[in-house]
C-alpha cells in the first residue's frame, strides 16, 4: 500500500511540474484538433482515467489555444468533468452519435473571452453510416480579438478508420457529402474543418489508391488543407505505439475555405510535439494522436477583416419556412441573373433565367409539387453567387 501511495504521489508531482508550451497569443486566433483516444473510457484508452483527464486539462489550459476540436470523447461525464476543472473561462459543446453501439463523440472546447457561440448543429446525420455514425459537429461562433470581430464556422469530424476498401469508400463518400454541403450552404462563409480524417492527403493509407479527399484537394480556388506540408513530409499525427511518434500516419487534418486564405499565418500549422517531452509517457498516458494547431492573424490584412465582418447574406427569403410560395429579394447589379433551387442531395430541381436589370429585385417562386424538406436557393449574377437555405413545410 505504501508503494502504491508513493507511485501516486510521484505521478501527481510530475503532472504538476510539467510545463506545456504556450502557443496562443493575445492578438491572434489559434485553433487545434486533437483525438483524445477514448477519453474517459479506460477499457479502450489509457488505463489511468484520472491521469488522462489531468493531462488533457493541462494542455488546454497552458497552451492558450483559443479553440479545440476533440474527437473520441467516449464518456460524457468525463467531458463535463473536464470542463468543470477548466473553470468559467472555458465553455464546451458535446456532439451526439447516431447509433447506440457507437460511444465516441465529437466536441469543442474554447476560451469564452475569444470565442462566443452563436449556434451549433449536427451535420449530415442522414449519411451517418458514411461518417462512421459520428456525424460532423458544427459550431458557428463570433471571434473577438483586440482589433477584429468576425464570425467563423468551425466543423469537427472523425471519419471511418481502417484500411479495407469499404473503409476507404466511406471516407471518400463522407468527404464528398461534406464538400457538397459546404459548396451549397456556405460558399461565402469562412469555414475551418478540423478532425481525425483517418487517411492521408498525397495518397491513401491503402497502397495504390489516391487520397479519398481529392475533391477538396483539387478545388484549390476554394479550399486548402493546412496540413499538406505535414503530410508531404510524412510527419505522423497518429503515433500508434511509437512513444516518439516517429512512425504512424498523418491522419489529423485542418481544412479552410478561401475566405480565410489571407488570414492564415503561413507555416504556423504544426504538430504539438512538445507534449512528448512535457507529459511523461504521453502516447500511453494521454493519447496516441498528437494535436495539430494553426494560427490566424486577421489584423495583418485589413481587407480580410473587413470582408469577414460584413453581413454575409444579401439574399432575403420570405416567408421562410414556406408552404406554397417564397419571395426572393436582392439587389441587382445590372447583369443577367440565374436563380436555381437545389435539394439536399445536390440535385437541381428548378431554374429561372432573368434579363439584365439594376436595383432591387423581387421574385416569387411557387413551391407546389416540391416535397417537404430543406432546399438551397442560389442566385448567380455577374460573377457573384448568393445562397440561402429554404425550408419547405408539408
Amino acid at each position: 500500500m505504501k508503494a502504491r501511495l508513493i507511485g501516486v504521489f510521484w505521478w501527481v508531482a510530475v503532472s504538476a511540474w510539467a510545463q506545456i508550451p504556450q502557443v496562443g497569443t493575445p492578438i491572434t486566433l489559434e485553433v487545434a484538433t486533437w483525438n483524445v483516444t477514448w477519453f474517459g473510457d479506460p477499457s479502450y484508452g489509457p488505463s489511468d482515467e484520472a491521469r488522462q483527464q489531468a493531462n488533457v486539462r493541462q494542455v488546454l489550459e497552458q497552451s492558450a489555444i483559443d479553440l479545440w476540436a476533440l474527437q473520441e470523447v467516449a464518456n460524457p461525464a468525463a467531458f463535463w468533468a473536464l470542463l468543470d476543472s477548466l473553470g468559467s473561462d472555458y465553455e464546451g459543446i458535446l456532439g451526439q452519435n447516431a447509433s447506440p453501439a457507437v460511444t465516441q463523440r465529437l466536441a469543442f472546447v474554447y476560451r469564452r473571452s475569444v470565442v462566443q457561440r452563436r449556434r451549433t448543429e449536427q451535420l449530415l446525420s442522414e449519411f451517418a453510416e458514411a461518417f462512421a455514425y459520428r456525424p460532423p459537429l458544427l459550431l458557428e461562433a463570433t471571434i473577438r480579438l483586440p482589433d477584429t470581430t468576425l464570425t467563423v464556422i468551425f466543423i469537427t469530424l472523425h471519419l471511418k478508420s481502417g484500411s479495407n476498401l469499404d473503409d476507404y469508400r466511406r471516407r471518400q463518400e463522407a468527404a464528398q457529402r461534406l464538400k457538397n454541403r459546404l459548396d451549397l450552404l456556405y460558399p461565402n462563409r469562412p469555414v475551418v474543418v478540423l478532425g481525425d480524417w483517418n487517411d492521408e492527403l498525397h495518397g491513401s493509407i491503402i497502397s495504390g489508391l489516391p487520397s479519398p479527399f481529392e475533391d477538396f484537394r483539387t478545388d484549390t480556388a476554394h479550399y486548402r488543407f493546412l496540413t499538406e506540408t505535414l503530410d508531404a513530409a510524412n510527419l505522423p499525427t497518429w503515433c500508434g505505439s511509437s512513444s516518439t511518434c516517429r512512425t504512424g500516419s498523418t491522419l489529423d487534418h485542418m481544412l479552410i475555405t478561401d475566405e480565410l486564405f489571407g488570414a492564415y499565418e503561413e507555416s504556423s500549422t504544426d504538430r504539438f510535439t512538445a507534449l512528448l517531452e512535457a507529459i511523461p509517457g504521453y502516447v500511453f498516458s494521454t493519447s496516441d494522436h498528437l494535436p495539430v494547431y494553426a494560427r490566424f492573424q486577421f489584423s495583418r490584412t485589413a481587407a480580410v477583416g473587413e470582408a469577414l465582418t460584413r453581413e454575409p447574406w444579401t439574399l432575403h427569403l420570405y416567408p421562410n419556412p414556406a408552404r406554397t410560395q417564397v419571395t426572393l429579394r436582392w439587389e441587382r447589379r445590372g447583369h443577367a441573373a440565374q436563380v436555381r433551387l437545389w435539394d439536399m442531395l445536390g440535385r437541381e430541381v428548378a431554374r429561372h433565367l432573368l434579363p439584365v436589370q439594376a436595383g432591387m429585385q423581387a421574385l416569387t417562386l411557387s413551391l407546389e409539387g416540391f416535397p417537404a424538406g430543406v432546399y438551397l436557393v442560389e442566385v448567380c449574377e455577374g460573377g457573384r453567387r448568393l445562397t440561402q437555405p429554404l425550408v419547405r413545410l408539408p
